[in-house]
């Protein structure tokens, strides 16, 4: 599946249809977006620019929630990636290596 061109809520509609949850997200919903059935929550973030931001708030109040930004792939190798690295990065997205081990240093710094 690819999300080119979507925005926002677009993107949240991409990643709940992958994994057959619900997007639970919207105003004042706690960086939850989308329900993933037998996992939990993920945030979700167009590019890394706004996943920047959204970690450094969690770091801030050392509470992690999982993240997929960008484009989603198949539901078995965002599971995988959410698992080893609490996030998931589109394969279009440059420095996605980094960026998962950054993602996982958050995970480790808030004590998830």
């Amino acid at each position: 599946m690819t999300t080119n061109g979507f925005i926002g809520l677009d993107y949240e509609q991409a990643y709940s249809q992958v994994f057959k949850g619900a997007v639970v997200g919207g105003f004042r919903d706690c960086g939850r977006d989308v329900a993933i059935p037998g996992f939990g929550f993920v945030q979700v973030k167009a590019s890394p620019d706004g996943a920047r931001a959204f970690l450094a708030e969690s770091l801030r109040r050392r509470k992690f929630i999982p993240i997929c930004i960008g484009e989603p792939g198949s539901a078995a190798e965002m599971l995988k990636s959410l698992r080893q690295f609490g996030g998931w990065v589109g394969k279009e997205i440059a420095r996605r290596g980094e960026i998962l081990r950054g993602i996982a240093e958050v995970r480790r710094l808030c004590g998830a």
